[in-house]
């Protein structure tokens, strides 16, 4: 299996959480034997849709505007066998790299409505499209955050969307008391990477132990006010001079 990771981040790799999660599933489908890459989609120039329609009817199949997405990266996305969609969760949904991404694969579609019964939609133009892993982190302690970008993934990809990897206070994974916790949490993770892989889904077991809480909700937030308030402390003395 050939899988690409696309993470939109626009942190680097040591303070992502989204590269941390995003990592050790990855690492857990190498394990049960795939091949995985990461794209960083903040290295790359992505022209937001113009909505011309214009890979439609000028140049079906094709966007009509010349940059990364054109260039290599749609290319790669539809070649690849599965995509994981990488993001922080911003404002309870995706961010906007990620969200301009994906406006940019409208080319695998034709214009034609469909009657799908409940639902209407447009018929493949491709011959296949790659099954799709959303993956998001947020800070908040609550697992409900995830509902819009959920039903968003959902409402676009449908039935190719196999597996929702969500973790919840993510930016607490780095506090070295949380260290058993988060380690359970890691395992979790590879265990997802690896069903994803074999199985082509992941077991209810494990999608529980990924989202399982690192420590009482309270707990969480007096820590995150406290780190808030040294920062803003910090940020507030005049800088020392020379």
């Amino acid at each position: 299996m050939n899988i690409l990771a696309f993470n939109s981040s626009p942190r680097g790799k040591e303070e992502s959480k989204t590269e941390l999660v995003l990592q050790q599933f990855l690492e857990g489908a190498r394990r049960a034997g795939a091949a995985a890459e990461t794209l960083y989609l903040r290295n790359y120039r992505i022209k937001h849709c113009l909505g011309c329609f214009g890979c439609w009817f000028e140049t079906p199949g094709r966007c009509v505007q010349k940059d990364d997405m054109t260039g290599e990266l749609y290319d790669r996305f539809l070649a690849a066998d599965l995509v994981v969609l990488a993001s922080p969760l911003y404002h309870y949904n995706l961010n906007a790299r990620l969200k301009t991404f994906i406006e940019r694969t409208l080319p695998m579609i034709k214009p034609d409505f469909v009657d799908r019964g409940a639902k209407t939609g447009h018929p493949l133009r491709v011959e296949r499209a790659p099954r799709i892993v959303a993956l998001s982190v947020c800070a908040f302690p609550e697992q409900e955050n995830f509902q819009v970008l959920s039903l968003n993934l959902k409402m676009i990809f449908g039935q190719g969307l196999v597996a929702e990897i969500y973790r919840h206070s993510s930016e607490f994974m780095a506090i070295p008391e949380l260290a058993p916790q988060v380690a359970a949490v890691l395992a979790a993770l590879a265990r997802a990477g690896e069903e994803v892989v074999r199985l082509g889904r992941v077991e209810p077991e494990t999608q529980e132990a990924l989202s399982r809480d690192l420590a009482p909700r309270e707990v969480l937030i007096r820590a995150a006010n406290q780190e808030f308030s040294q920062i803003e402390l910090r940020r507030s003395k005049p800088a020392e001079q020379p």
